[in-house]
């Protein structure tokens, strides 16, 4: 009986998973925006069989295998996919201060080096 509990909440789920993951991995269209298991957003450029060409930045094509292709942008909730170009949220500022906090910062102190 655990067994079957188990196969139910851990096992099912899991297969069901991959089985989407597979069947998008095999309806890749060149266009479509997707994420790659390392967490890597970019845009089909090329298919072969085993291959995708994918943009990651404007001039930037890597080749990965198929099988790292995991999601599409598209099927993402709207809080994890990457902000739009030129997008207030691509530039974030502290609201306190107005400054970029991933800017470099000078010692706390200035009469310190």
């Amino acid at each position: 009986m655990a067994l079957a509990a188990f196969w139910f909440v851990v096992m099912r789920p899991a297969r069901v998973q991959q089985r989407k993951v597979v069947e998008l991995q095999q309806a890749l269209q060149v266009g479509d925006e997707v994420v790659l298991s390392a967490g890597i957003f970019g845009t089909v450029r090329s298919l072969s069989d085993a291959r995708v060409d994918i943009e990651i930045a404007p001039g930037t094509v890597i080749t990965v295998a198929r099988q790292v292709v995991v999601r599409r942008v598209q099927d993402l909730p709207d809080q994890d996919r990457p902000a739009e170009p030129g997008s207030a949220s691509e530039h974030p500022t502290d609201p306190d201060h107005g400054q970029d906090p991933r800017a470099p910062r000078g010692p706390a102190d200035p009469t310190q080096d």
